[in-house]
């Protein structure tokens, strides 16, 4: 897959960061264009192809970043040799085998969405934030009307997806942004407000 610029400019999508296996369901889904089934997870009554996995944690969140920023819906899923990412599809529709009795899915509900960004990605600007229940004043991110506060800082990307995926799991909308050297966590908040300098 490759990337233009144009592409980087655009809003990025979202992505849902799981954290353990229990939060989704595997599957096979077919697709219009594709004579085999792939292999699949359900996600909010949503199904998503599998697409890669990876070991390391920083390639891991430039992909998804990459991904988001193209227009791709994404989850991430931890498994025993690192990650696996999974790409949204809308037309897919779940696949049996042959000769098998059509299931039902039990329902699975994903945790809170969370965007991952680059320092220079069009729509997401730095800001200072006055957040209701915190005593100072603190850096935050604006998109559009909606405002992200700075949770941590990390060094490591494996701390930054895992705390991603807690705080995500546990109902807060996130953003990752990542950066040269750090991952910077930003959480929403929809009571802050701006603070003009």
């Amino acid at each position: 897959m490759t990337l233009t610029a144009a592409d980087s400019k655009q809003l990025p999508q979202s992505t849902k960061l799981l954290a353990q296996r229990d939060d989704y369901t595997t599957c096979h889904i077919s697709l219009p264009d594709e004579p085999q089934r792939l292999p699949a997870i359900a996600l909010d009554g949503n199904f998503y192809s599998f697409f890669r996995s990876l070991k390391d944690a920083a390639k891991t969140l430039n992909l998804l970043r990459k991904l988001s920023a193209n227009g791709e819906q994404t989850v991430m899923t931890p498994n025993k040799r690192g990650y696996a990412i999974w790409v949204y599809e809308s037309e897919a529709v779940l696949a049996t085998s042959r000769g098998a009795k059509a299931r039902n899915l039990p329902p699975s509900f994903g945790p809170a969405n969370s965007w991952i960004v680059s320092d220079d990605q069009t729509g997401y600007n730095s800001c200072t934030l006055k957040v209701p229940d915190l005593p100072d004043v603190v850096r935050g991110l604006a998109n559009g009307q909606r405002l992200f506060s700075l949770y941590r800082q990390e060094s490591e990307p494996k701390t930054a997806l895992s705390l991603g995926s807690r705080l995500s799991q546990r109902g807060d909308e996130i953003v990752i942004l990542v950066g040269n050297t750090d991952y910077a966590i930003y959480v929403y908040e929809p009571s802050a407000l701006i603070v003009r300098a």
